[in-house]
């Protein structure tokens, strides 16, 4: 018969504390951890595609002349008419895309009111013979009144970024980083704060050779969700862990017992001669015939 008694025993008591109140509460945590920063994250990016999928408001009414751009104001949708000022386009070093080297391409979008917004065009890949630190050819843009749609970015900083802001060591059309800084001394008109990423424009740009769209951002939340399954799964699985380790236990000590038992109770049987029972010394003892 199977017995439980030592699972009171100081190291089953151990056992018993790590599995329900260290490790089951962990795993249980650790899952919850996972889901919080799923949902997070859920929330902060519903934030993004929701702004990407509104209508375009006005310019002005989210970047008017003079205002500073905020964080909080990136991915919303503006839109802007005016022409663009080609003479002084700019491209942006070091950007990739598709895991492709390249540059951006920066394009003044001058309004009515003689102020200009930064339109960025797209992407284009490095020139076959320039390599990263000569520009390619800028790709053509819509001529005459044009009318854009994009989402508005705060100016680029090294902290958002990473990318060193060398903007003053580089040629006259190329800048680090998209900022109103960068490009206001290159430009003779105000420059509203941040830029535009272009996603459509009135004419349309059919033009082979123009600059490739930036991709809006994605999200995959796969992981987390998978991690914070894991974690509880652990956490339903321990419990069972625990009860068999003490049933193998129990067994393992029953089955030692009943052999142990089975040892004690053994030995070699006595032989019995007119009802008494004779042990081996005493057979030596016999004539040989009865041994016999």
């Amino acid at each position: 018969m199977r017995s439980y008694r030592f699972v009171f025993t100081p190291k089953w008591l151990g056992f018993h504390a790590l599995t329900w109140l260290i490790l089951i509460p962990a795993f249980i945590g650790l899952g919850q951890w996972q889901r919080d920063l799923w949902k997070d994250r859920d929330a902060s990016q519903g934030v993004v595609l929701r702004a990407l999928a509104a209508k375009p408001a006005p310019l002005d009414s989210a970047d008017a002349a003079g205002h500073s751009v905020a964080q909080a104001q990136q991915w919303t949708m503006l839109s802007a008419t005016g022409s663009y000022d080609t003479a002084h386009q700019v491209m942006v070093r070091n950007r990739s895309q598709n895991g492709e080297p390249g540059w951006y391409v920066v394009t003044p979008l001058v309004l009515s009111d003689g102020t200009a917004v930064l339109v960025n065009q797209g992407w284009v890949g490095e020139s076959p013979t320039g390599g990263p630190t000569e520009h390619p050819d800028f790709p053509p843009v819509p001529s005459g009144t044009v009318t854009v749609a994009g989402s508005l970015q705060p100016d680029e900083t090294t902290r958002t970024t990473r990318i060193k802001d060398d903007t003053a060591r580089l040629p006259g059309d190329e800048i680090a980083l998209i900022s109103k800084a960068d490009v206001t001394g290159k430009v003779p008109y105000q420059l509203r704060d941040g830029s535009l990423r272009l996603t459509s424009s009135t004419p349309a740009n059919t033009s082979q050779s123009a600059a490739s769209p930036i991709p809006n951002p994605t999200y995959d939340n796969t992981m987390y969700i998978a991690y914070m399954i894991q974690w509880w799964v652990f956490a339903i699985v321990m419990p069972v862990t625990w009860f068999l380790l003490i049933r193998r236990e129990a067994s393992d000590l029953a089955a030692a017992a009943r052999e142990a038992g089975a040892a004690a109770s053994g030995g070699p049987e006595p032989v019995e001669q007119g009802g008494e029972a004779i042990g081996g010394e005493e057979l030596e003892s016999l004539p040989d015939t009865v041994r016999g």
